[in-house]
């Protein structure tokens, strides 16, 4: 089932994975992207550490990574099975042991984002 509006979220959110540096406007762009989709900026964070970090995450720690965008029929599936299990236990238990490993190298971005919420 299609979510128009998440999927536009998943689709800002994996620019943050991408093998670009990202820049003010771009911050921009998803801090707009996020404001306009009608979800709390508490479902905005699960859904940045429960849906789409764990799809995405390791782009950022190889040596040549996605740079152009990730295909969104890819990431939307992806992201759906994580919005499908982000209640299990499991899954949030996954997801804090590798926090950091997934975050690290877009947090201080995210934070920016989140500030402009």
């Amino acid at each position: 089932m299609s979510d128009p509006a998440r999927e536009s979220v998943w689709l800002a959110l994996s620019e943050l994975w991408l093998d670009t540096e990202l820049d003010k406007s771009g911050r921009a762009a998803i801090a707009k992207t996020l404001a306009i989709s009608g979800f709390s900026v508490a479902e905005l964070e699960a859904i940045y550490r429960l849906e789409v970090a764990p799809v995405v995450w390791s782009n950022a720690w190889v040596t040549v990574g996605v740079w152009e965008g990730f295909d969104p029929d890819w990431l939307f599936e992806a992201c759906r099975r994580n919005q499908k299990r982000r209640h299990s236990p499991w899954h949030r238990g996954r997801c804090w042991m590798l926090r950091r490993a997934m975050t690290a190298a877009v947090e201080k971005d995210w934070r920016r984002i989140r500030a402009q919420l």
